[in-house]
């Protein structure tokens, strides 16, 4: 049951990320008026650094090794192969469907450590931080998993708020993280 599961969140995940793949780089104005909404505000709050910190790659590892020290192994390969498989398949996407970044094509908000080289599509940020919420939810309680999800949200969010990505980008980063790491669940068998 948990597999089947798996299986069909891996398929709507690489569904919504190729769907999001055919958008990415035409900028239809609800993409726009969505980036403008989130990146052209005056102050961005410091707590929104701290939120980005979800979608680093430290976060991959650092789960893995949680998972090590609580005796879920299973937790811990998944984690410690899901930042090497994100990063393959976000470059091949990057690599075979190139768009620039929000500087190049609209006015734009630069903050924090908001990349200006590289390709915008798909959000490595979102990638990682819902490949992490995918992994650590089944092992929190019920009532606590929106909140790994919600975390990986506002990640990819923020990225948008720094000028970083446009929103389609979140979404299809957002929905590579999910298939990734679903497979991976279903592979070791989480």
């Amino acid at each position: 049951m948990t597999r089947r599961r798996d299986r069909r969140l891996c398929v709507i995940g690489l569904l919504l990320t190729a769907a999001a793949s055919t958008v990415a780089g035409r900028h239809p104005l609800a993409d726009r008026r969505a980036f403008g909404l989130l990146n052209h505000h005056r102050r961005e709050p410091a707590v929104l650094r701290l939120v980005q910190q979800a979608g680093t790659p430290w976060v991959l590892p650092v789960t893995a090794v949680v998972g090590l020290a609580s005796g879920r192994r299973r937790l811990a390969c998944a984690a410690a192969i899901a930042l090497p498989v994100e990063k393959v398949l976000e470059v091949s996407i990057k690599k075979a469907r190139p768009t620039p970044r929000p500087l190049y094509v609209e006015p734009t908000i630069l903050r924090d450590d908001a990349p200006v080289e590289g390709e915008s599509f798909p959000s490595g940020h979102a990638a990682i931080a819902f490949a992490a919420a995918t992994l650590v939810a089944p092992h929190l309680p019920a009532p606590v998993r929106p909140l790994a999800f919600t975390a990986a949200a506002a990640a990819a969010v923020v990225r948008i708020s720094q000028g970083a990505h446009h929103p389609v980008d979140a979404v299809g980063g957002s929905a590579l993280g999910l298939a990734a790491a679903a497979v991976l669940r279903s592979i070791v068998g989480q």
